[in-house]
């Protein structure tokens, strides 16, 4: 990533909030960690950002729009 990229990216983040995986089963209607794991894999859920050796983060942008996408491919039915 070039350092213009790079940056443009650190600071839509700024914006942005990072959710750890209970606020994200929370957020998807109370389902267990495998069943967004499994849905991570399926795209139907958006994947992770490793923050360290073991921590996983979610950007509540992403789910809000993974959660919009499934409510539009609901209403479009």
């Amino acid at each position: 990533m070039h350092a213009l990229e790079q940056r443009g990216a650190v600071a839509a983040l700024r914006n942005d909030d990072l959710l750890d995986l209970k606020t994200v089963c929370a957020f998807f209607g109370g389902l267990d960690a495998s069943t967004i794991y499994r849905g991570i894999a399926a795209k139907r859920y958006p994947a992770p950002i490793k923050v360290g050796p073991n921590a996983s983060r979610w950007l509540r942008s992403e789910c809000e729009a993974a959660l919009a996408a499934m409510i539009a491919r609901r209403e479009a039915k």
